[in-house]
């Protein structure tokens, strides 16, 4: 049997502060930019990024489940400042890597 890393898939929409325009358009982006780096330089953010045809954004996240991410975007100065509203966070299990 492989190993296994937890792996967590999380969903944010726009929320109530999110301006039209890019992700680094909005207000606190330099803050939210920190956020992730910190979370990369810690092995826990993966990848992410906005969707391409439709407001929001999806990341990929290691070593820590469902509820445990969603306690960590808690503290995302986009979620804060209602940039971003939390969507969907779900353990994924991969079978395929």
């Amino acid at each position: 049997m492989p190993l296994r890393i937890p792996r967590v898939v999380l969903r944010v929409g726009p929320g109530p502060a999110w301006k039209t325009g890019l992700p680094e358009d909005q207000p606190d982006w330099d803050a939210h930019a920190e956020f992730i780096d910190d979370l990369i330089e810690r092995g826990h953010f993966v990848m992410g990024g906005p969707w391409a045809r439709r407001l929001g954004s999806m990341s990929l996240w290691e070593g820590m489940n469902a509820d445990e991410v969603r306690e960590v975007m808690q503290s995302d100065p986009f979620v804060l400042n209602g940039v971003f509203e939390i969507e969907d966070v779900a353990d994924w299990t991969v079978y395929v890597d």
